[in-house]
């Protein structure tokens, strides 16, 4: 971790990682000394492991509900995990439907609510690109009539196309959420 750094030149702000893969959760209290927001993403921690990780310093979990199992214990999860400890977290989703639907959007705001929240498009080249077959990385993408990045079988998710205006009109049309501003 010390020669990325050293290789982003002080870019470096947030760090996402598995917990359970950090042993002794070294890794996490490195990247917390260095100043860098060390997020939990793409993982199955167990609570234990979560709450052991946020102790030595992780602040945030990026997009919940994607790179987690697709089938899950239906009531211990990552997602009930992450949710158990929204007090201590930072969480961030993909408001495009595809990566968290929006009822679906809604119950976690519902829960979690809006303080701790950052909405994030995790866009690939594809994004602004329109419905078509594209090449990009070694890697087939196929954009369908819901602007979402997909396998060519369609079978699962392949990054997000949504840009930052297009995040501030889905909460707006699709959560109530009026005055919403974009990052650009």
């Amino acid at each position: 971790m010390k020669r990325l750094l050293e290789a982003a030149g002080g870019l470096t702000r947030i760090v996402t990682l598995a917990p359970e893969r950090d042993e002794g959760f070294m890794v996490t209290r490195f990247l917390t000394e260095q100043g860098v927001c060390v997020a939990a993403g793409h993982c199955d921690p167990s609570i234990k492991q979560l709450q052991e990780s946020i102790e030595a310093g992780l602040k945030m979990f990026t997009h919940l509900g994607n790179g987690c199992p697709m089938e899950l214990n239906r009531h211990d999860n990552v997602i009930q995990r992450v949710l158990s400890q929204r007090h201590d977290l930072w969480i961030s989703f993909i408001p495009d439907g595809a990566h968290v639907p929006f009822v679906t959007l809604k119950n976690y705001l519902d829960l979690v609510g809006t303080d701790r929240v950052v909405m994030v498009t995790d866009a690939i080249a594809a994004a602004g690109m329109g419905v078509g077959d594209y090449h990009f990385l070694g890697r087939d993408v196929r954009i369908g009539d819901d602007l979402v990045a997909r396998s060519p079988d369609k079978s699962h998710l392949i990054g997000s196309t949504i840009t930052m205006p297009r995040v501030a009109e889905n909460l707006e049309r699709e959560l109530g959420f009026s005055n919403v501003k974009s990052k650009k």
